[in-house]
């Protein structure tokens, strides 16, 4: 969690980047709050069953399978509406579209396959429209909006650009309050009875614009895990809690590598640390505190 009311986030990234694992995340801090969760599954990919694998309460999700931009737009302000009037105690309201490069609109969706042109402009267009009619009222409303999307690559031969482009237009890139790049490296792999198996991927966290909150250092090789059967799933919520901690002066890390908070000795060496924090629930609890 972290994104105050009525902000806008994007998630961007590679494939299997864990950009929709993120966004189940938030909606769960979301329920978790009393709030509801709008979720447009332009993708058609969303699944009742992966939903409450991730904790996902399901009457408290409303799902619209759309993909026209249009339409989208006028179901999330009538939600919108809906819901606040419904909330009693300001409750969040969090809207997830998964995902922007899905998006169309509906004169390029009604017209026919034999007229196929590369009419990108025109979701370019209505996207940014979308931004401008809806943003105030969601603001207003405190409506948190998340959208995910992909990279695209966009080299030229024989030219140097920039291949890490978004599709859809720049509104949402000036829009956005945050947006978090979610880069998928290597598979994380167990030996579950004598075989490797699949149960994740490393990933890397980088915030690419943040309006809310001072600047945020990249979270390198952090642990995803997406196999139910093997492992949880979701990220690995202690990584990089070390440095977090040492960052903000709440231990301190000798030359030695011995671990201190305050006068106590908590372990040598980075791994022992890691595997303290995991262990000891008490005092992982009073360094977060």
């Amino acid at each position: 969690g972290g994104i105050p009311y009525g902000k806008i986030l994007e998630l961007f990234g590679t494939e299997s980047g864990g950009k929709t694992l993120m966004a189940y995340d938030f909606a769960y801090c979301c329920q978790y709050l009393g709030g509801v969760v709008l979720w447009a599954d332009a993708e058609q990919s969303f699944t009742n069953d992966w939903a409450e694998t991730n904790g996902l309460d399901l009457s408290r999700t409303v799902v619209y399978r759309e993909t026209a931009i249009e339409k989208i737009s006028d179901w999330v302000a009538s939600m919108a509406l809906y819901w606040r009037s419904q909330l009693t105690h300001n409750e969040p309201i969090l809207l997830i579209l998964d995902s922007v490069s899905a998006l169309d609109t509906e004169a390029n969706i009604n017209s026919e396959m034999s007229d196929a042109k590369a009419d990108m402009g025109n979701r370019a267009k209505a996207i940014y429209k979308y931004f401008r009619i809806r943003n105030e009222m969601l603001y207003s409303l405190g409506v948190t909006q998340i959208y995910i999307n992909q990279l695209r690559s966009n080299l030229k031969a024989g030219m140097f650009e920039n291949p890490d482009t978004t599709p859809g237009g720049a509104a949402l890139k000036f829009y956005a309050s945050q947006r978090i790049g979610l880069y998928g490296g290597k598979n994380l792999t167990k030996k579950i009875k004598g075989k490797e198996r699949k149960i994740g991927k490393v990933t890397s966290i980088r915030t690419m614009k943040n309006k809310v909150a001072p600047p945020r250092f990249t979270i390198k090789a952090a642990p995803l895990y997406n196999n139910p059967k093997y492992n949880d799933i979701g990220y690995d919520k202690l990584h990089f809690l070390d440095e977090v901690l040492l960052e903000e002066e709440i231990i301190e890390k000798s030359g030695g590598g011995v671990y201190r908070f305050g006068d106590k000795v908590i372990a040598r060496g980075e791994e022992k640390f890691k595997a303290t924090l995991a262990e000891d629930d008490e005092l992982r609890r009073k360094l977060l505190r």
